[in-house]
């Protein structure tokens, strides 16, 4: 699905572009600040297979509360500052899901979801000091 957005002013060119949804085109309107969001997403080669790595392009903005930002595919990042505050973190994997947890902190996935956690690495990360 996608949205014509009208805000002219906006973009470099001066045309409508469509964007991903309408909480995009309202963010488009409405938001001080958009950019191109950065987030790293994975492709594979239809020739070969071989995987590769592109910035996802889509329009970014600050999510209202002040807590972070997310863009118009759905890549969400919340600020450093209040994922400690809240007792969380990002973690890439199952082992660093443990580590995270073997120091009293709840991991979530990249993507915002549940995660697998090594219990060994947490077992690990509970025996270090302080």
């Amino acid at each position: 699905m996608s949205v014509i957005c009208g805000n002219r002013r906006r973009h470099s060119d001066g045309e409508p572009v469509a964007h991903a949804s309408v909480a995009a085109v309202r963010a488009c309107f409405l938001a001080e600040e958009v950019w191109a969001c950065d987030w790293l997403t994975m492709h594979v080669h239809p020739d070969d297979g071989e995987q590769y790595a592109l910035e996802c392009g889509g329009l970014a903005w600050a999510l209202p509360d002040g807590r972070g930002y997310t863009c118009e595919h759905g890549h969400d990042h919340i600020h450093a500052e209040v994922r400690a505050r809240e007792g969380w973190d990002y973690a890439a994997d199952p082992q660093e899901a443990g580590l995270l947890a073997g120091r009293g902190i709840q991991p979530v996935a990249m993507n915002g979801g549940g995660i697998d956690i090594d219990v060994a690495a947490m077992r690990y990360a509970a025996s270090l000091p302080g």
